[in-house]
């Protein structure tokens, strides 16, 4: 099978991971917040990680370049990206961040074009185009805030930036040291350090609280899904461009909407911009696939 094939196979188990990871955690609300999840998350699978590294260390993945990288790639995403957009949350609402925040891959393609040098044609454009669209209607509700200030619409942009200059930055590492699992080890130990000091600057009711037991059988269960999408995202950025790999990983709203009409049906409800949103998102995924195969 080749690389480009390979690519576009992880990027879809990243996708079905990250959509999973998301249900789990809508399910478990009563037991705290989303970036209480995040943070539990990080400190039980942080040692399975550290563990299996150690386990299968050489001595060439003392690179101070990926580690410099990887690194990077952990404060800018999972910390600054998360930490901007739950400010966008707070100040604008989930309406109006989530499509902002979904613009994601067209963003990543844009780097990935001027720094990386990925040259993807139309039909990768175009599908990336209607996936970003899939992705704004499924997260767009029929209403809008009834008040909101313009001016914190910076806080969403900032958000999506800082997960697109994530994936460039993973990206980087991984070409210079392609071992995805201690990849994941040195990003989730950056962004645990980052995350812990960052949240401070959330507002009090997104900030991690630690104190509940159940939370943390619970949300433990949940870092190994998160964990799981991140070995397969950058085993995907491994064998593929981001240009490919991004646009299919952020399909992750569209499995993410089949888990929760089949798990959640209580909480559900089908709609015209769900039934939109998803033929985009199938359309993009048609495209990109037709273009690789």
């Amino acid at each position: 099978m080749s690389a480009v094939y390979l690519a576009a196979l992880f990027s879809l188990g990243t996708a079905i991971f990250s959509a999973g990871f998301s249900l789990v955690v809508r399910k478990g609300q009563a037991h705290g917040n989303a970036i209480t999840g995040v943070v539990i998350g990080l400190i039980v699978n942080t040692p399975l990680l550290i563990a299996a590294s150690w386990y299968l260390w050489e001595p060439e993945w003392w690179n101070l370049r990926a580690i410099f990288w990887f690194m990077a790639g952990g404060v800018t995403g999972p910390v600054l990206g998360r930490v901007f957009m739950y400010q966008s949350i707070h100040f604008l609402g989930v309406s109006r961040t989530s499509p902002l925040i979904a613009s994601g891959p067209l963003m990543t393609a844009a780097l990935a074009y001027g720094f990386l040098g990925e040259r993807p044609g139309p039909f990768i454009w175009g599908g990336t185009v209607c996936v970003v669209l899939g992705c704004v209607f499924i997260t767009m509700k029929g209403k809008a805030d009834s008040v909101w200030d313009r001016r914190f619409i910076w806080l969403a942009v900032a958000g999506m930036m800082f997960f697109s200059i994530s994936n460039l930055l993973r990206k980087t590492g991984i070409n210079i040291l392609p071992v995805p699992v201690y990849a994941v080890t040195v990003t989730y130990l950056s962004a645990l350090l980052f995350m812990i000091l960052f949240s401070r600057a959330l507002p009090k009711v997104h900030r991690p609280y630690l104190g509940r037991k159940k939370a943390w059988l619970f949300y433990g269960v949940c870092g190994l899904l998160n964990t799981a999408a991140f070995l397969f995202h950058f085993t995907a950025i491994h064998f593929g461009d981001l240009t490919i790999v991004s646009p299919i990983s952020s399909t992750s709203p569209f499995f993410a909407l089949i888990l929760s009409w089949v798990f959640l049906r209580d909480m559900e409800r089908i709609t015209p911009l769900l039934i939109a949103g998803t033929s985009f998102v199938v359309l993009g995924g048609v495209l990109i696939v037709w273009k690789i195969i």
